[in-house]
């Protein structure tokens, strides 16, 4: 992505220039993700929930990358949506007046607060630390291939809480048949007294 798509932090200009560059910057990083085909329906909080599950799906939700990411993405809306409000909502106000909302964004200032080439950036490393897990999976072979329960088997010993459900149910069930077993025994004996 190139550095001159979003002004630098600290940037002044009017309302009409920063919402112009906002608008551009947003598009080329959905673009970056999307392509052209369906940007007119996503938007970046699409971008952010979907690289979100797929940085959980990978395991890799908690990485450097996708928690500044999502920090950054959320404070570029967050930006975005006081732009198009103006201060205290005056912009929003205006919205029905277009000769007044017009005259309003060339004569208000407005300071740039977001860094685009460190959001652009941590886009870069989020979309690479995904396209390198991505490709060490196999979406059908990991259902139908030979090794599939000893890759099962890896990914349910992270979790110390499902290592201990399964030996415990194990040992549940141990602890049943024995239980009936000593029952069965009992029982015989029990009947084998009456009927001699």
């Amino acid at each position: 992505m190139q550095m001159n798509k979003m002004p630098s932090v600290g940037t002044t200009l009017t309302y009409g220039e920063a919402i112009k560059a906002y608008d551009r910057f947003e598009r080329s990083m959905l673009e970056k993700v999307y392509g052209t085909e369906i940007l007119p329906a996503v938007g970046l909080y699409d971008l952010l929930w979907q690289l979100e599950s797929l940085a959980q799906k990978f395991g890799i939700g908690g990485k450097g990358a996708f928690s500044r990411l999502k920090k950054e993405i959320r404070s570029f809306s967050s930006e975005r949506t006081a732009l198009a409000n103006g201060v205290n909502g005056e912009r929003f106000y205006l919205l029905q007046d277009e000769s007044a909302l017009r005259q309003h964004d060339e004569t208000h200032l407005f300071k740039v607060g977001i860094d685009g080439g460190k959001l652009a950036g941590d886009l870069d490393e989020a979309l690479e630390l995904l396209s390198k897990e991505s490709a060490k999976t196999d979406e059908y072979g990991s259902a139908y291939s030979p090794d599939c329960l000893e890759r099962d088997s890896d990914r349910l010993g992270k979790d110390p809480f499902m290592k201990w459900a399964g030996i415990g149910f194990c040992v549940m069930m141990a602890c049943l048949g024995i239980s009936m077993l000593v029952h069965s025994v009992f029982q015989i004996g029990f009947c084998s007294k009456w009927f001699i």
